[in-house]
């Protein structure tokens, strides 16, 4: 029994880990050659995500903004792929500034989210950041150093 949950284990971290490779390789071939190698962007053109990309989770219109944007939700990989590669990124270049009540994406709520793309991305997410911060007092600062012109 023991060797059984061992084995369930062993194959459950691979599983993981295999997941976190494509969701890299994802964000190197859709992503990366906009954001760049380490999510920074460039500056007044393409968002940044890294340090910055958990801010939009801590209001709901900003957690579906994130996969609204047209970058993700026209972008050619399945609905849990892109969960995968948005999670990944999350975790990977801003979990810092994620809640923490965060849920990770799922494959139907991506579904359901890339139905609706949003047509003036610009404008939504200064209106987004600006309400977090209305919201969120102790954000303010990083969200108009970040974002909010």
């Amino acid at each position: 029994m023991n060797r059984v949950v061992a084995i369930a284990a062993l194959l459950a971290c691979s599983a993981a880990a295999a997941n976190d490779e494509r969701a890299q390789f994802n964000y190197i071939i859709h992503c990366q050659g906009c954001h760049l190698p380490d999510a920074m962007g460039f500056q007044d053109t393409v968002p940044r995500m890294n340090n910055f990309l958990g801010y939009f989770l801590h209001s709901q219109d900003g957690r579906e903004f994130v996969i609204q944007v047209p970058g993700v939700s026209t972008a050619r990989l399945p609905d849990d792929e892109i969960a995968e590669l948005m999670n990944w990124l999350i975790n990977t270049y801003s979990a810092e500034q994620r809640p923490e009540s965060f849920v990770p994406y799922t494959q139907s709520e991506v579904g359901e989210l890339r139905r609706s793309p949003d047509a003036d991305p610009l404008r939504t997410r200064t209106r987004i950041l600006r309400a977090i911060a209305v919201a969120e007092p102790a954000l303010a600062n990083k969200l108009i150093t970040g974002y909010i012109e």
